[in-house]
């Protein structure tokens, strides 16, 4: 990382500048060498922080003019009814447009990558969400393993894309996953392994997922999810109570419905671009 090596090269050089003029005392050298390695390291984090936050903020303005271009076309599919299907190509195409060229702004970013250590695996988060959302999976798999995961919705597609890969390390992105997310943070993810454990026949796992997201969460869905496999009820196991994060992991259609206004604004990635960067 340049940073640590430009912060190093300021603080030595300074260090042997003051211990020069000073007559070698060799104490106060080090001594503020190395506080000019952490002030040029602060300044330099926060510069390129600065730089990448600017660039997340651009996406997110990317992705939320396609929203609103969507919301259009909703709001104009409301005033004159027409098929349900030519509405959603529609608001996909549009949608898809957006976020490639939220794409095309992330990559622009690259030349950041060398001054910040954790800046490739931030734009690679939201590269990877992106490419998710438009269902490019293996654009996707391929960044799986060069993101961070800072929240369940992430950890959801990493897990989506285990299954469908038949990825062994499934259980272990679960159990990682439940441990860092306490609460009803850790809903999605107790609600998104119990159904990949009942697609898979695994109905007694399931169960015991279950019993353990109900007495952590005290989600309500869950526990209603917790008495249908109980009861023997599989059928009647659903995630719809999650919402649009559900939705977003492309394990099942949304059910159809009559499109109402602020609908493209629901969607899980509309808040993405905000988090801080340094």
């Amino acid at each position: 990382m340049l940073s640590l090596i430009v912060s190093v090269l300021a603080g030595v050089f300074g260090a042997l500048g003051i211990c020069i003029i000073g007559g070698g005392h060799w104490g106060w050298g080090i001594f503020l060498g190395i506080v000019i390695f952490f002030a040029v390291l602060i300044l330099l984090s926060r510069h390129f922080g600065k730089k990448l936050q600017g660039v997340a903020e651009q996406v997110q303005v990317q992705i939320g003019e396609s929203q609103s271009d969507a919301q259009r076309i909703i709001n104009r599919f409301q005033s004159k009814p027409s098929s349900q299907k030519v509405l959603q190509s529609q608001v996909e195409k549009v949608m898809e447009a957006g976020v490639v060229q939220a794409l095309e702004t992330l990559d622009g970013a690259s030349p950041i990558f060398k001054w910040n250590v954790l800046a490739e695996r931030q734009i690679n988060t939201l590269k990877m969400q992106l490419n998710f959302q438009i269902k490019r999976f293996e654009e996707a798999d391929r960044l799986m393993s060069k993101i961070l995961i800072l929240e369940p919705l992430t950890l959801a597609m990493k897990m989506t894309r285990q299954y469908h890969n038949d990825d062994k390390g499934l259980e272990k992105s679960f159990r990682k996953g439940v441990k860092k997310f306490k609460y009803e943070k850790a809903t999605l993810i107790y609600s998104v392994y119990a159904w990949m454990l009942l697609k898979r026949k695994a109905i007694d796992e399931a169960l015991e997922v279950l019993t353990e997201a109900k007495d952590k969460t005290e989600n309500e869905g869950v526990a209603k999810n917790w008495q249908h496999v109980a009861n023997n009820k599989v059928h009647l196991y659903s995630n719809t109570a999650l919402g649009e994060q559900w939705y977003a992991l492309h394990l099942e259609q949304p059910p159809k419905a009559k499109a109402s206004k602020g609908q493209a604004k629901n969607h899980p990635m509309a808040q993405k671009g905000r988090r801080k960067y340094r």
